[in-house]
């Protein structure tokens, strides 16, 4: 169907601009929920991280933020990154965010927002800092934003079809969220805390575990270099339960953006949200990671950083693998749960490191290969559901954001009901 589209400056089309409120954020609860620049990440809050302040009842409904407010940073690297506000709890922003209050009259807030998560907002805000002694953009700058509306029936179609895509990706990363905590959970129980063995010690069957599994676990813990462990279980290095695959960069000469070749990970730069993103590949790789390896950042401030690789990737210097290819499950939560005490050990304060041998010598518990098995058939299944939600988000992500501007430019033809 065809239809008219409008075009409205951003500030043509909102009730309210307003700066936010200044105050200090707190980790205790006194007051609203306070809302800053770095809570924001690609459009997405994690609210459970984010701070509380203390402000007057005088200026509390001044700085309140509504269902569909769009706030947008104004300052430094993160110049106009944005969230549109859809919770409940009583929340305020910094002012180091700039509140766009669209008049739903004229337009559905949501179509609006996702047109500034669009390439065009970004390149807008580019422009808009150019020349600019320090990066960022005021009110009104922003505010010349060029938005597209069509017929509001159409602005409201557009919004339900992104949302139905958007709504999976959120419910498959909360998913995923969800069954890393049980396998954290549980590997902590078994191989850091010891739970069954303390259990049997008490003369009790180990909480949620069948006797099957609970017979692989001795009744007595002993003294060891490591402190107390299970009896019959020793202190060995990382390199006897786990190969560490220290990485390699190939010539600069061989690579290439165009998919030649074995696609390279150096860092996070080439770290998704669960595996690898390939950006670059090379056409003389060196050393390889295998699927559900744990590629693990070994320089500089990221560090101990990781994402659990998909299939065959060229390790760059920058990065590791830790893998066994028997148990892969146990040797990423293996190497996660000893995350802590490794990061003491990298070496130079201006830029920490792991060399190979801190990795590879360094002391683990190691426990019977039987329980290392039962663990491994437990919680394999659940990476392997991770890894299929995160593929299903990849391709989700894909359709979504090439849906998006034809559906915002009427390139795709609307049946609207």
């Amino acid at each position: 169907m065809s239809f008219d589209i409008q075009t409205l400056s951003l500030s043509e089309i909102c009730t309210d601009i307003s700066y936010g409120y200044t105050a200090s954020a707190n980790s205790e609860i006194v007051g609203p929920k306070f809302l800053r620049i770095t809570d924001i990440q690609g459009g997405v809050v994690d609210w459970d991280t984010v701070p509380y302040c203390e402000i007057p009842e005088s200026k509390l409904n001044k700085n309140l933020l509504s269902q569909g407010d769009i706030v947008v940073a104004r300052t430094g690297n993160s110049t106009g990154e944005n969230y549109m506000f859809s919770g409940d709890e009583p929340s305020v922003f910094t002012s180091y965010l700039i509140r766009f209050k669209v008049d739903s009259n004229i337009a559905n807030p949501h179509y609006v927002w996702l047109q500034m998560r669009t390439r065009r907002w970004w390149d807008f805000v580019s422009g808009a800092k150019s020349g600019s002694a320090q990066a960022g953009a005021n009110a009104t700058v922003l505010g010349k934003f060029e938005v597209n509306l069509p017929p509001k029936y159409v602005q409201d179609y557009v919004v339900e079809v992104i949302s139905c895509l958007s709504s999976k990706i959120s419910l498959n990363t909360s998913t995923n969220q969800t069954l890393e905590q049980m396998a954290q959970a549980i590997f902590k129980s078994w191989f850091v805390d010891f739970d069954p063995v303390k259990a049997k010690m008490n003369g009790e069957q180990p909480e949620g575990m069948d006797a099957a599994t609970a017979s692989l676990f001795p009744e007595k813990l002993v003294e060891s270099e490591l402190g107390l462990i299970p009896d019959g279980w020793e202190v060995g290095t990382l390199s006897s339960i786990v190969d560490v695959i220290m990485g390699q960069s190939p010539k600069g000469t061989t690579y290439n953006d165009q998919g030649d070749g074995t696609p390279l990970v150096n860092g996070p730069v080439e770290f998704g949200v669960y595996h690898p993103v390939a950006q670059k590949w090379t056409t003389a790789p060196t050393k390889f990671s295998k699927d559900k390896d744990l590629i693990v950042c070994v320089r500089g401030s990221t560090t101990g950083r990781y994402v659990v690789s998909d299939g065959e990737y060229c390790l760059g210097r920058g990065v590791c693998s830790i893998r066994s290819d028997d148990s892969p499950a146990y040797a990423n939560y293996l190497f996660k749960s000893q995350l802590n005490s490794l990061l003491i050990l990298t070496t130079g304060s201006t830029f920490p490191s792991w060399s190979g041998p801190t990795l590879k010598n360094f002391k683990v518990v190691v426990p019977p290969k039987s329980n290392i098995e039962k663990f491994e058939s437990v919680v394999g299944n659940l990476c392997s559901l991770m890894a299929q939600n995160t593929s299903e988000n990849e391709s989700l992500s894909l359709l979504r954001d090439s849906l998006l501007p034809k559906l915002l430019s009427g390139e795709i033809e609307l049946e609207v009901k």
